[in-house]
Parts: structure tokens; sequence; C-alpha cells
């Protein structure tokens, strides 16, 4: 049952990037990707036990080395699956931040900023949302799927922010009309709402009343929208449903890859519980499998779509972990020198881009920064790296803080 203040609220607070607000475009006429899915792996990932192998041996601990299907590309024994779909993926092993705690390290990678009292920067997905939303959209542009951040939009209006799935079985809150209150009645209702606008918005109008009517003109739209069944995975097509286990991670990339197919611009997947600092041997397993099902089986979906083409697949992280193991058996924070994943758009797949030095302690060739990666993936999408919003005290920032996309991770 739809209560419309709870609908509201919580798409106005929580977040939902909406297509009527018209944006300065930055956006270029020929982009890469026509979609973004960002696999977002809080906790930092360890880069020696699943990606970066060519190191010391002794910085690989217990990890086994195995072949993939790219002859000179090899993984982790933990990802036996991913090891034979290589040949959609770049492999960066030289990332780097300078945020090495959990919540600036997140923050850092989601926005290209670092964290500051005075202000909320907006997560790359608000950016994209914001530069690339039309009023033929009927789908958010943004949406957040798992337990982790759920998207924020910063300093822009909260109809920027991702639209949240905290769950696959669960769906979307306050989507559904109240049934006690018919459509007619319904729709007599808007209309009074609307003249009250109007009429308030030719006296008092400001920047929050106008985004607040926004946000919920474009939740009707959305609510109305024949595209909502997106987000009923009961209705994708055997053949796709059978790529994937029943585990949460795996339903969660089966639902991005159905946002995408509806022209979704940004997706965020996230999995997270990547911290180990103690046991990693016994717990690191577990999760290393769920990534490896769940993200084989979305570059198999896409493709199968014909969607890898258009679709950019980013696996991302906040950092990586140290290359010696720890006395508790686990192995510690390690922003000098990490890696990340990428598929589809044209990137150069079955390729490694950058290494780290052998004894695994720093980004040594081909260095990428935080915000030199996000501008990847702006550029990769049309969208000018270096646009600028305002914040509300009037500072412009731009979408990647100086960082500047490499194009030659593209074909």
């Amino acid at each position: 049952m739809m209560n419309r203040r709870n609908f509201i609220y919580s798409v106005g607070m929580a977040g939902m990037s909406l297509p009527f607000l018209d944006s300065a475009s930055a956006v270029t006429p020929d982009p890469k990707a026509k979609s973004v899915i960002n696999i977002f792996l809080s906790g930092g990932l360890s880069q020696f036990d699943s990606f970066n192998v060519e190191v010391d041996p002794a910085v690989i601990g217990k990890s086994e080395i195995i072949d993939s299907n790219v002859g000179g590309v090899r993984v982790s024994h933990y990802f036996p699956t991913l090891a034979q779909h290589m040949d959609k993926l770049l492999v960066i092993n030289s990332m780097k931040s300078n945020q090495g705690a959990h919540p600036a390290g997140v923050y850092k990678m989601l926005t290209s900023y670092d964290p500051r009292s005075s202000v909320t920067h907006p997560e790359l997905g608000a950016w994209v949302s914001k530069q690339l939303t039309s009023e033929l959209d009927s789908l958010p542009n943004f949406v957040s799927i798992g337990k982790g951040s759920a998207g924020t939009a910063g300093f822009f209006p909260g109809q920027w922010a991702a639209l949240p799935v905290k769950s696959t079985k669960s769906g979307i809150d306050f989507v559904n009309r109240n049934p006690e209150v018919q459509d007619e009645q319904f729709q007599k209702r808007l209309g009074i709402l609307g003249t009250l606008n109007q009429d308030f918005d030719k006296q008092y109008s400001t920047k929050d009343t106008r985004a607040y009517v926004d946000t919920y003109e474009g939740s009707l739209r959305f609510m109305n929208s024949s595209d909502i069944d997106a987000f009923e995975l009961g209705k994708e097509n055997q053949q796709i449903v059978r790529l994937y286990d029943k585990q949460e991670f795996s339903q969660r990339c089966m639902l991005a890859g159905r946002l995408v197919e509806r022209g979704v611009r940004f997706v965020k997947v996230e999995l997270g519980g990547w911290d180990y600092h103690d046991n990693i041997y016994g717990d690191f397993p577990a999760n290393a499998s769920r990534l490896d099902k769940g993200l084989a089986a979305l570059l198999e979906h896409l493709d199968q779509k014909g969607l890898l083409e258009t679709t950019l697949v980013v696996g991302s992280t906040e950092f990586g972990r140290k290359p010696d193991v720890n006395p508790n058996r686990g192995r510690d924070h390690h922003p000098d020198g990490f890696t990340c994943l990428m598929a589809g758009a044209g990137v150069k797949a079955g390729e490694v881009y950058g290494t780290t030095t052998k004894d695994g302690k720093a980004a040594a060739d081909n260095v990428l920064e935080v915000p030199d990666f996000n501008a990847t993936v702006a550029w990769a999408l049309g969208i000018d790296p270096a646009c600028e919003e305002k914040s509300a005290s009037g500072r412009p920032f731009t979408l990647a803080n100086r960082g500047v996309a490499r194009k030659e991770l593209f074909t």
C-alpha cells in the first residue's frame, strides 16, 4: 500500500534520479558506452589473491596461479570461472589512492574527492544521471543495488541521487497506488496539486521547492512507466536466468543487466565484505566465489543480449591489501597499488594495464589515480570529465577533480 508522503520522502531523500531537470550539457556526440555497471567491492579486494599475480611468489600467499583463456594472462585459482572470461576483461593493476581508511577510501573512489566537512560531493553516478537524463527517460538513470552506500547526490538536488534497491527479492517500496484511491480520484488530486504548485511557484519559487515538485512529477512518471517491470527478475528469459546461481549477488548482477537493457545509464552493484585483516584464506574464498560466478554470468548475459559492446562494466574497490600477510593471517589496507577491472564498450579486453613493483608495495608502470579512473568512465560515456557544477556555496567543482581520461584503455 502506497503512502504518498512516505513515497515522496523516500525518493527525494534516499534518492532517485529523475528525467526532467535540464542541465548544462557537457556531452559529446560519439560515446564509447551507453551505460555503466559498476561492481563495487567495498572493503578492499586483495589484488594478490585475485588478478595481480605477476609479483614475487612470497606475495601471493596461499593463492595458486592458474592460466586464463588468454595467453599470458594469469589469475588466482579463486576465480576459475572468470579465468575463462578474461578475453572480455581489462585488468588494471596500477591503481593508486591517497586514502587508506574505509569511509574516506570509499568516498574518494565514488566521488574522486577527499572527504571534507564543508561539502558533500556527488557520486559519479549522480553526475552521469544529471548529464545524460532526458525527458524521454521513464526510469531513473542512477540505481544502486545492495546494502552499501545508496548513491549520494552530494550538493546536487536530491533527484540526482540513486534509486536504492536493497534487495532483489523485496523490490522497490511505495511504487503502487493505494488501492483505496481510484485512478480517477487520484488524477483529480494531482490536478489540484498542480494548480496549487503553479500558484505557489509564481510568488515563492526557489531551487529547493522546484526540486521537490520535479521529484514528485518524476516519481509519478516512474510509477507509471511501462519499463518498471525491469525490476522483476521473474520476467527474464530463462536462457539468461540459467546463467546465474541463486545467490543474492548474482541476482543483483542479473538485475543490473536488465536495467541497462532498458536504458538506465549508471547501475552500481555492491558486493561488500572484503576487509580481511584476519584469516583471509579461511574467509576470502566464499566471497571470491560470489564475485567469480556473478560477474562471469553478467558478462555472458550482456554478451548474449548484444549489450556488451555498449555497456562499460567496471569492477572497482576503495583500495587493495598489503603484500605481506600479517600475524593474524590477514592482509591490511594498501592504497598504493591495487587492482580494478573493466569490460565492454571497446576496452582492450584480454590485456593487463599497468604493474606494481615485484614486491607489490607500489604501483609502478602507468599509474592510475582514482580521479583518472573516474574520468575514464565519464569519457567513455561521452561526458567531459572537466564539466563543472557549483555547490550551494557557489564553489565550482569538476566531475573528476582534475582527473584525466586514459583513452588508451580503449580500442
